[in-house]
């Protein structure tokens, strides 16, 4: 206990008037300051990421709108050749003008071509070797009576991941005689639908039902290999498809949103969060060397008004030591300031008088 009783007397000794005065001056400057940074933080961030989540939001609308009109396009295309008397009649001769005619105006497709009910190649646009496509999910799905059919695939005249999207061509008693067929290359779908950026990181991916990649907005992640993004984290994350999420890729912080279109598509628009966040990163960064000025300043200040406010109150300390020890010859000049300083001095300058007169009267008595 004793022990405990002196520790706590010396640290309350160590608080002395200049520690005092540092303490109170930055309590004073930085609550006040700490409080607005906090409270305008929280309001610019909230602002923030309302703007950051409407931009994804908007973004993600003219990436759909483009990409389902885009298909729509490719769509009408084909219903519209399929019910051609040359494209019903089933002859290569007669199809490959149209095809050929197709091909040209859709710079996005490098393959167009029509299959016979077994499979059977029956003509295409580019000249090249009739092939069997009787294994495609696609060509099964027309024939099993589906009036589009669309599959992410190797194509079979380039090797590459391509999209194909398939019609049904019908005679007049609606019976399916063939398959109309246009492929894609996925590289150049990813030009054609998916090239928008959100800053220099932003990019939008274009998914099928089976999450294949149809499109990539980075050039850099179109692959020459099929690529199955069913891992993707962001594919992963709850609430997603409702709002802008946050989520990890690779260690890296991102911002995405997801939306599934009428195709059985998925749409996911993402950006890094860092640069997302820029703006409050930056924000954030500066309130903390407006802080660090503010405690260097606050420090400073304290010094030089805790010197101010120390240093008469040393000498007076001294000048009262002096006094105690009956050295009654001291000058005290701090008599003539007019503040509270000035008058403990003049205290001092009287109780050494009354000390000097206290003396004289013992001496007198002694004698």
């Amino acid at each position: 206990m004793p022990n405990d009783y002196y520790t706590d007397r010396k640290m309350k000794l160590k608080l002395n008037i200049f520690h005092k005065v540092l303490i109170t001056l930055l309590l004073v400057t930085l609550i006040p300051l700490c409080a607005l940074w906090y409270l305008g933080n929280a309001a610019a961030e909230k602002e923030l990421t309302s703007n950051i989540s409407d931009n994804l939001v908007s973004t993600m609308n003219t990436v759909a709108t483009g990409i389902n009109a885009w298909d729509e396009t490719n769509l009408r295309a084909l219903r519209q050749v399929a019910r051609t008397d040359d494209m019903v009649s089933m002859d290569g001769a007669r199809q490959t003008p149209l095809l050929s005619a197709v091909g040209t105006t859709y710079e996005w497709s490098y393959l167009v071509f029509t299959t016979a009910p077994d499979g059977r190649n029956i003509a295409r646009n580019d000249g090249g070797a009739l092939t069997n496509y009787g294994d495609r999910a696609y060509f099964k799905a027309v024939m099993g009576g589906a009036d589009v059919a669309r599959q992410v695939a190797l194509g079979k005249s380039t090797g590459k991941p391509s999209l194909m999207v398939a019609a049904p061509i019908r005679n007049e008693s609606r019976a399916v005689v063939g398959v109309l067929a246009m492929a894609m290359n996925l590289g150049d779908i990813s030009r054609t639908v998916t090239d928008i950026k959100i800053g220099t990181t932003g990019h939008a991916i274009l998914l099928d039902a089976e999450n294949k990649v149809i499109a990539h907005g980075d050039a850099s992640k179109v692959r020459t290999a099929l690529q199955d993004f069913s891992t993707y984290p962001a594919l992963k994350v709850a609430g997603i498809t409702e709002q802008p999420t946050v989520y990890m890729v690779d260690d890296v912080k991102m911002i995405g949103f997801k939306r599934v279109l009428p195709q059985g598509w998925s749409v996911l628009v993402e950006q890094e969060y860092s640069e997302a966040f820029a703006t409050l990163s930056k924000m954030q960064h500066e309130a903390r060397i407006l802080i660090g000025v503010a405690i260097a300043l606050v420090l400073l200040v304290a010094y030089l008004l805790g010197k101010q406010l120390t240093r008469p109150i040393n000498e007076l300390t001294a000048i009262a030591e002096k006094l105690s020890k009956g050295q009654l010859n001291v000058d005290i000049p701090q008599t003539n300031r007019g503040d509270e300083i000035g008058s403990l001095a003049r205290a001092i300058e009287r109780l050494g008088i009354s000390i000097g007169m206290a003396m004289d009267r013992l001496r007198k008595k002694s004698t």
